[in-house]
């Protein structure tokens, strides 16, 4: 009987995890958020500029590998879109409330602000600039 309460007992607290996690998710939590990369996408998606968002970490070989990336689109495109890099060791609620699964994670936003796609894994300079939308030169 002992096992069967604790598969009980794990069964609540992952149903308990799983109840938070979609009241945070609908807006639940009236708090606002804390966190200075969500600030961070929030003040680049009410830019009018379309932006790019990497999920990473500094200990994740294909995210630093994405950085270098990254940073030749920042300079290409400086101006006219926004590349922002969030390591989620450092930022787990960022991670939480963009749903990051897999590292690395970018999340493409329009000059709208909404999110118009993602992708996990390794991208070349030549898709990301596709992605958002905009020229490689001025």
């Amino acid at each position: 009987m002992p096992c069967c309460n604790r598969e009980n007992s794990a069964r609540r607290l992952l149903i308990a995890i799983a109840l938070l996690g979609s009241l945070a998710a609908c807006g639940a939590d009236a708090t606002p958020p804390s966190s200075p990369g969500i600030k961070l996408v929030q003040n680049a998606t009410a830019s009018g500029l379309p932006a790019i968002v990497e999920f990473g970490a500094e200990t994740c070989a294909s995210c630093r590998e994405m950085k270098v990336v990254l940073d030749r689109v920042a300079r290409r495109t400086q101006g006219r879109a926004h590349v922002l890099v969030i390591d989620i060791s450092k930022d787990w609620e960022a991670a939480q409330m963009f749903r990051i699964q897999l590292m690395p994670t970018q999340a493409f936003f329009g000059p709208d602000g909404r999110e118009i796609g993602r992708h996990m894994g390794k991208l070349s300079e030549a898709e990301v600039i596709a992605r958002l939308g905009v020229s490689a030169t001025p």
